[in-house]
């Protein structure tokens, strides 16, 4: 398992240089591009919403517009509203932004994946539309399956945090959750184009899973970066899949894999 873990993490190393070398850079185009259209949306959103509130709330009360206290009342909720959703929207995000993006990335990091085995082993893959958009579908899926069991598990964890001394070690708990469960999405890629079941898949991660974490890991410290953390996975998803591939193929060499 230690030397599962080591591969894994040096996997990152060698990745970076990959994509650089190889003239993969395009690919942070991506999560650049999914930033941008996430910020629009959110603010779009969050205006929508509280403009809506705002209205109803007005109307209710019986505050016709042009009164004398409609201009008053209506910036009070407005505000109000506004900082309840942006907050909302915030907490929403940070516990669902990892699955979020890994679904929303499925494509690219199905296709570039795909790309670093070409480069790395000399797997030829031809191109075919409905095997492509199946390994796609099979990425989102697996993205969503595993956000869920990952909110489940560690909704758990924060419950039993309420027993004494437990709650010391629940921030390090909370974090192996998360790695486990990102590096099960990014080390899945492989596992489809090897014609993997999802319960062979999920057997394959739990054999292994010294490389499962490793691979994970980054993202997952990533994501719980205060503030920041959402807008850098979709940069840091696009360096673990080719990591996530590396490293498989380099355990797979060194009999490593069980």
């Amino acid at each position: 398992m230690l030397k599962q873990i080591q591969i894994g993490f040096s996997a990152y190393r060698k990745a970076s240089k990959f994509i650089l070398k190889n003239r993969l850079s395009w690919f942070y185009l991506m999560p650049l591009f999914l930033n941008v259209l996430l910020f629009a949306a959110t603010i779009y959103g969050t205006d929508f919403l509280t403009e809506g509130i705002t209205n109803w709330c007005l109307e209710y009360f019986g505050l016709e517009k042009g009164g004398e206290y409609y201009e008053t009342v209506g910036v009070i909720i407005w505000w109000f509203f506004y900082v309840i959703i942006k907050l909302i929207s915030w907490i929403i995000f940070h516990f669902v932004s990892g699955g979020l993006i890994l679904i929303i990335l499925s494509p690219v990091l199905a296709y570039l994946s795909e790309r670093t085995e070409k480069i790395r082993k000399g797997n030829e893959y031809p191109f075919n539309l409905n095997l492509f958009i199946k390994d796609v579908a099979r990425g989102a899926i697996i993205a969503a399956r595993n956000t869920i069991l990952q909110l489940i598990i560690m909704a758990l964890i924060i419950l039993l945090a309420l027993i004494p001394l437990v709650q010391f070690v629940t921030p390090f708990l909370l974090f192996i959750v998360a790695a486990y469960y990102y590096g099960f999405s990014f080390m899945d890629y492989t596992c489809e184009r090897r014609r993997l079941t999802l319960k062979e898949s999920v057997r394959f991660m739990r054999n292994n899973k010294g490389l499962t974490l490793a691979n994970g890991s980054i993202f997952a410290g990533a994501i719980m970066i205060p503030w920041v953390g959402g807008l850098l996975a979709g940069f840091v998803a696009i360096n673990s899949v080719v990591a996530a591939t590396i490293s498989v193929y380099e355990a797979e060499d060194k009999n490593l894999l069980k």
